[in-house]
């Protein structure tokens, strides 16, 4: 034979209303008799009874937790839509003047470091086909960046010093042999005073 186990009391006749209340909000969030009989040590049956008598059944509330659910899903679709504008929305701001607030916006050589860094936080995260075209995006930053400053440099070519010392002797009318007589001539006064 088996042994009978002394149980618990029925625990309707002990949960205040304000435990009732928080089962009824949880039932009507989507939890199952079952889950709350388990949780709050109550029969299923307990709150059936309870749900048809005070009214709080799912059927009653489903309409108004769906709307309100679409509600919120509405939203945040919104705001993605704000965050990450497409089509005609995403070129809106292509060909506005210039902000203050970001001066290196159309420096070749800063957006070859930001599409570098960006390629490179694609291969991190395993996209490989947006990392290839961010890679060929930086080449094209940087080959435009060295056109830049090519270009820069072109009025102004480094001196060379060959080239320098040459014109600097045919202005002054020096002369190499020149030079080395004079030099000569100058360390012989010097010797003989």
């Amino acid at each position: 034979m088996t042994r009978a186990y002394v149980e618990a009391p029925a625990t309707h006749y002990r949960l205040s209303d304000e435990t009732w209340a928080i089962i009824a909000e949880e039932y009507r969030d989507g939890a199952t008799a079952k889950d709350l009989g388990a949780k709050w040590k109550v029969a299923p049956s307990s709150v059936y009874r309870h749900a048809c008598k005070d009214g709080w059944t799912k059927k009653s509330m489903g309409d108004a937790r769906a709307r309100a659910h679409a509600r919120m899903v509405e939203e945040e679709e919104a705001a993605s839509r704000a965050l990450h504008p497409v089509g005609s929305r995403a070129l809106k701001g292509l060909f506005a003047p210039e902000r203050d607030d970001n001066p290196d916006a159309g420096d070749p050589a800063a957006l070859t470091r930001l599409a570098i860094l960006a390629s490179g936080r694609a291969m991190t995260g395993r996209l490989w086909a947006e990392a290839r075209a961010l890679a060929g995006l930086a080449e094209s930053y940087a080959r435009l960046a060295e056109r830049g400053r090519s270009r820069d440099n072109w009025d102004t070519p480094e001196p060379d010093e060959a080239a320098f010392e040459a014109v600097r002797r045919k202005v002054l009318g020096m002369d190499p042999e020149w030079e080395a007589r004079e030099r000569a001539a100058r360390a012989g006064a010097g010797e003989g005073g």
